[in-house]
């Protein structure tokens, strides 16, 4: 009899050796959350893990996930590059280094007699890791410069793909694709509780209603199923922090935060014809405000949940760092925020893009010219 696609998903976690999990690049709560719940369930297995959101702000991951700390912007070292010498026929007296024009220099000084070209060889090592988890990750190019930078690795590695997304390509080599989960959270509470309830502690459970609870805004949506209130019952018996969860995604807005909201919705513009809303913000209002950018993040997902008519928004601003006008773009199925902005070099996925405008281009022309070039894509794509 063949392996469910959860059984061959615990059978590769326990095979593996050293895990990566990631998820898509520009991140929101929901996929912060998934990594997190992954950290404290297969820790506390003994899997050795690594955790990887590209793209992501240190700043912006709630303090509520624990091990969130752990949860890196960018991927390190993929794998060591070995240089060998044969010490056999001419043994080593000395060994020295050195990097000098970001060339590294080594020197190796025999006893006696001196090696050969024939002596030295090279290779690359074995890669860091040997199997990757994929949360909510609907194709391979959401995982940003990690799939650009290494898809020889990921092509050559195992992965798991844990999604509830309807336009998940199933892009893995173990598919864990759930159209009926509220929240890839969801899908991970019914994979640990069916491998080894025990592990669930408060920490995992924190993180899976985290996921849920955000994803449909306190349990508000219409996708919500007696499933989903029954795992949530069961999270909250398992120690959730579900107060700690609330106030972290509603209740800790600062005043600097409201007052930067209010300017920005004020500016708040509609395009009724293409379903295309924008928002801009100078660099005046960052400073007025003591904020920085990533403060606009939470904006956007409160527009999402009470704007649903709004098939796009964009959310422009001027840099603080250089004199570029900067855009965050968030879509909503079934328009892609990649697709949209593809013209800008934009970096993210299906829901949301990031990307910066040519140096010397003002506030004003640089809104004008993506203002005008979404609105032509959005009316070719209907």
């Amino acid at each position: 009899m063949s392996l469910t696609s959860e059984q061959q998903a615990h059978e590769a976690i326990l095979r593996s050796k050293r895990i990566l999990v990631v998820t898509k690049e520009h991140t929101a709560t929901d996929g912060l959350a998934a990594i997190a719940a992954c950290l404290a369930f297969l820790k506390k297995s003994g899997k050795p893990i690594e955790a990887v959101a590209p793209g992501v702000e240190p700043a912006t991951i709630p303090a509520y996930l624990t091990l969130a700390n752990e949860i890196k912007p960018r991927i390190g070292a993929m794998r060591a590059f070995h240089i060998s010498l044969d010490v056999s026929r001419v043994p080593l007296s000395e060994l020295l280094y050195d990097v000098r024009d970001n060339k590294l220099e080594i020197q190796a000084v025999p006893k006696s007699g001196e090696w050969s070209a024939a002596d030295v060889s090279f290779k690359p090592g074995e890669d860091r890791y040997d199997l990757v988890i994929a949360l909510d990750c609907p194709d391979i190019r959401s995982l940003g410069n990690l799939s650009r930078d290494h898809a020889d690795f990921l092509y050559r590695t195992t992965i798991i793909n844990i999604d509830c997304d309807p336009a998940n390509e199933h892009w893995g080599q173990i598919n864990l694709v759930d159209l009926n989960a509220v929240a890839t959270t969801e899908i991970l509470f019914r994979l640990f509780e069916s491998w080894n309830r025990t592990l669930l502690d408060e920490d995992s459970a924190t993180a899976i209603l985290a996921g849920m609870i955000f994803k449909t805004n306190s349990f508000k949506t219409a996708n919500v199923t007696p499933r989903t209130l029954a795992a949530a019952s069961q999270l909250v018996g398992l120690g959730a922090r579900r107060e700690q969860i609330v106030q972290g995604i509603w209740r800790t807005r600062s005043v600097p935060t409201l007052k930067l909201w209010g300017r920005a919705l004020t500016r708040l513009e509609y395009d009724r014809e293409v379903g295309l809303s924008w928002i801009t913000l100078t660099r005046n209002d960052f400073l007025e405000t003591g904020l920085t950018p990533a403060a606009i993040e939470g904006l956007v997902d409160e527009l999402v949940a009470y704007a649903p008519e709004a098939k796009a928004i964009a959310i422009m601003h001027e840099s603080l760092e250089s004199e570029k006008v900067c855009v965050s773009l968030h879509a909503n199925p079934p328009l892609s925020a990649s697709d949209l902005s593809r013209s800008f070099n934009a970096t993210g996925n299906r829901s949301r893009a990031n990307f910066c405008l040519e140096k010397g281009i003002s506030l004003h022309d640089g809104v004008t010219m993506v203002v005008d070039r979404l609105r032509d894509t959005m009316k070719t794509t209907k």
